[in-house]
């Protein structure tokens, strides 16, 4: 398997968190265009030794981390997600507000897109909980040549109790012969209707 691209990334703002029932979400929104995301999985990895040798090691998923590179970041996603206040008018028209408060919990997901053997296959992940920050921003001057200038965005995921079985869940993925299945299930989880 090899992965040879991103696609469909979405975003949703959690309404209810309950501890042994499924987190709600409001309804969600593209975030943008992905240009790459790359995930970090921390682990637990500590090992028991006993009789000079290890005989037991706790490696669970402490955490995880997407840092996602977009084509832009529009003022109404962050807003949306990144908890900027809209003071007036909208889009281009309107002000917009950073301010020291955190970012509203959110779910997101986007497509990995695989080859193997010469066929397609559409990976959906979703990561239940996260708070993005938008930590950097750069603007360089546009010299003989252009070089893109794209926004990233760092999700900070933390496990939720998602039913009764007592294990924190971090992320869902599932394998698609299609796209539009990949699609279907993202949207489905982040409450965008067609």
């Amino acid at each position: 398997m090899a992965i040879i691209g991103i696609r469909h990334l979405v975003v949703a703002k959690i309404n209810t968190e309950t501890d042994g029932s499924p987190i709600t979400y409001d309804a969600g929104m593209i975030m943008a265009e992905p240009i790459e995301a790359n995930v970090t999985i921390s682990r637990s990895d500590n090992p028991l030794y006993a009789g000079d040798r290890e005989v037991e090691n706790e490696n669970g998923i402490t955490g995880i981390s997407t840092e996602l590179n977009v084509d832009d970041l529009s003022d109404e996603v962050r807003a949306y997600m990144l908890g900027d206040i809209a003071l007036s008018g909208e889009g281009n028209t309107g002000i917009y507000r950073e301010t020291d408060d955190p970012a509203p919990y959110v779910g997101y997901g986007f497509i990995r897109v695989k080859k193997k053997a010469g066929v397609r296959k559409y990976i959906g992940v979703w990561n239940h909980k996260a708070q993005f920050s938008y930590n950097a921003e750069g603007t360089r001057t546009k010299g003989e040549n252009v070089e893109w200038q794209t926004p990233t965005v760092v999700g900070r995921g933390q496990g939720v109790y998602l039913d009764n079985t007592g294990k924190i869940a971090w992320r869902d993925r599932k394998t698609f012969n299609s796209e539009a299945e990949a699609i279907a299930f993202l949207d489905g989880k982040a409450g965008i209707t067609p």
